[in-house]
């Protein structure tokens, strides 16, 4: 089994396990594939760009140039399937947009300015 085809057939299991249970998605799993994908893209693309064929297209002379490529893909698609799996928090991105000065987590040093509020 080829790396790509691991890597794959990781994505496909947890899309599986997504799939069987919405209700509780964690992306953690999709970022620790992600992350273990760099790493081989970053060993692969050595190789690849210390090649003397390599001209930054995917191509036959240099097979792992597609392997390289098909990495990044899947990358850009795991990353594209977090997106669309994550549920939608209205409170969340409110108080993101609009922090709340009487929240217990509300840090005022993080504000670059006087006070985002007005005078107390």
């Amino acid at each position: 089994m080829t790396t790509i085809e691991y890597h794959l057939q990781s994505f496909k299991e947890l899309k599986e396990k997504v799939k069987e249970d919405d209700t509780n998605f964690d992306d953690t799993e999709f970022h620790y594939l992600i992350e273990e994908i760099e790493q081989e893209i970053s060993d692969v693309s050595e190789r690849v760009f210390d090649h003397p064929k390599y001209n930054l297209i995917p191509t036959t002379e240099v097979p792992e140039s597609i392997t390289l490529d098909a990495l990044e893909k899947l990358v850009i698609e795991i990353k594209r399937f977090i997106k669309k799996t994550q549920p939608f928090d209205k409170e969340e991105i409110l108080d993101y947009m609009f922090p709340n000065r009487h929240d217990d987590d509300f840090d005022e040093d993080s504000m670059n300015y006087d006070s985002v509020f007005g005078k107390d």
